[in-house]
């Protein structure tokens, strides 16, 4: 009778666990073949600093809380970067801290928008043999380059040093980062609107790390003029987070 009772449990327990199983599907046994595609994006190990170089300099792309769109020898807060995937070879560039994503318009020039316009703000990516990546308009085709000029993509043709792209690690910290979200959506005390005793809480505390300019980390010791493109639009305040999927919203 035990020996019954037994085997009837142990049936029991397989049934449950092969139950269990089946609501997990079994990973491909091919590899993803691009790392851009994956659940895990907003994790903050992907933010990355796009980076190019000239015989010169390094410099990055920074999108600024205004929608300003420029490249920087410095890597700040504005530099750090989110790269979403829609597709394989199809993906939406984010500026974190500024919520605002990369676009470029029908004549190539570069802006950006608090939202992902379908048109405007996809890039066909490449992976290019020099491992370094190239982002281009999907309407145009025309390729990003921090130095602005206009050149529409064709493999194996000679591109610009400032539209190859290599991803560095953020080194930026995370409170940086979020920062102004935390400034956007403090709730005023009607006791206390200009925060007089909030500010009194921390003994020592240091007011300038409330500052939004960057004197950042990691700062590239390298001389050169900065190239600056400011975006078409009127400014709007940033979104409350960033939307790490692109929106079909049309142009």
């Amino acid at each position: 009778m035990d020996v019954n009772r037994r085997l009837g449990m142990r049936d029991t327990v397989l049934a449950l666990l092969l139950t269990v199983l089946q609501g997990f599907p079994l990973g491909e046994a091919a590899p993803n073949p691009s790392p851009l595609v994956g659940s895990n994006w907003g994790n903050p190990r992907r933010y990355v600093h796009l980076q190019t170089s000239t015989d010169l300099n390094n410099f990055y792309l920074e999108i600024k809380l205004d929608g300003t769109v420029r490249k920087t020898t410095a890597r700040t807060s504005y530099s750090v970067i989110l790269l979403k995937a829609e597709t394989r070879e199809r993906i939406a560039i984010l500026g974190v801290k500024s919520s605002r994503y990369l676009c470029m318009d029908l004549e190539g020039n570069p802006f950006s928008s608090p939202i992902c316009l379908k048109d405007d703000c996809l890039f066909n990516h490449r992976l290019l043999e020099n491992n370094r990546d190239v982002y281009y308009s999907i309407r145009t085709g025309i390729l990003f380059n921090l130095e602005g000029s206009r050149q529409v993509f064709s493999a194996g043709q000679n591109l610009p040093q400032t539209a190859l792209f290599l991803p560095k690690k953020n080194t930026v910290p995370l409170e940086r980062l979020l920062l102004h979200r935390e400034k956007r959506n403090r709730v005023v005390d009607p006791a206390d609107p200009h925060n007089v005793y909030l500010g009194q809480t921390e003994e020592g505390s240091d007011s300038r790390a409330v500052q939004e300019d960057d004197a950042d980390l990691e700062v590239e010791v390298e001389t050169g003029d900065e190239g600056r493109n400011v975006s078409r639009e009127t400014p709007l305040a940033p979104t409350e987070g960033p939307v790490y999927w692109c929106e079909t919203t049309q142009a």
